[in-house]
């Protein structure tokens, strides 16, 4: 048998690890230059300075006529900031931290326009008092007052959120979710129910003031005590109630259905 040549074969590998540098050198220098070449193309390209931005949102929203401070925000330079050096990713996540912004789309419109379209948060209740410095939207997220949508004009008070000192604009306040859940359900399935406003001072109890059909006057208001659950069922058993009110021209004005397939109804206290 003919022994094998070590040195052969130790050339053999040379050439062959050689070869593969080589291949890799190329490689490396060809994803060098295709990538320069769309920096000169994309980023470098005078074409594509950024020329406008446009914002889009909801019709009364806080964003919707802020576009300097939006651009001061995401640091956009018109006339200096090139199109293509936006991570739109980043611009994104970056107005989405503001708790008054549920959602945003950011876009490239070709050669010169930036697009971005703000969804925003929409305020249902005040907390604590009329003068409060937060309101929450439908999904309990609290925002300040000044920094979000104004409409507080008519919105309602939950009263009894506790530790305001602690609140923070974007914090999820859990606490207002049957509150919440009732204010949601009056504006949107039974809008002839007004609600003024809604204790949760009570454990697993709303204490509520409400007008009917827009009867409004100080003889006017309901004080209703229901569970925190089950909204939907008792403001359906509230309808009767309050239909059978009018109908029979009662003067009861404090309805409680805290107890199981009854309403209680008693007078407004004298004086």
């Amino acid at each position: 048998m003919k022994t094998p040549n070590i040195q052969s074969m130790k050339k053999k590998s040379v050439w062959i690890w050689l070869a593969i540098g080589i291949i890799l050198l190329l490689l490396a220098g060809s994803v060098l230059f295709i990538w320069k070449m769309s920096v000169n193309m994309f980023e470098g390209n005078p074409r594509f300075t950024l020329a406008e931005v446009r914002i889009n949102g909801n019709k009364n929203g806080f964003w919707t006529n802020k576009k300097e401070q939006i651009c001061s925000m995401l640091q956009l330079r018109p006339g200096l900031t090139n199109l293509f050096s936006l991570n739109l990713g980043a611009l994104k996540a970056k107005l989405t931290r503001e708790p008054a912004i549920e959602s945003v789309t950011v876009s490239r419109i070709l050669p010169d326009t930036l697009t971005i379209d703000i969804v925003e948060r929409i305020p249902i209740a005040l907390i604590n008092s009329p003068r409060s410095h937060y309101v929450t939207d439908a999904d309990c997220i609290l925002m300040q007052k000044g920094r979000c949508m104004d409409i507080s004009y008519s919105l309602p008070i939950i009263i009894g959120l506790r530790n305001e000192q602690n609140f923070v604009p974007g914090m999820k306040a859990g606490a207002l979710k049957g509150a919440v859940e009732l204010i949601e359900l009056t504006r949107t399935k039974w809008p002839e129910i007004r609600v003024a406003s809604v204790a949760i001072t009570r454990p697993n109890t709303l204490i509520c003031a409400i007008y009917y059909k827009n009867r409004i006057g100080s003889d006017e208001i309901f004080r209703v005590v229901m569970p925190d659950t089950n909204i939907e069922t008792s403001l359906k058993r509230l309808l009767q109630v309050l239909e059978h009110i009018l109908e029979t021209r009662n003067k009861a004005r404090h309805i409680n259905l805290d107890f199981k397939g009854q309403a209680v109804l008693t007078m407004p206290a004298e004086g």
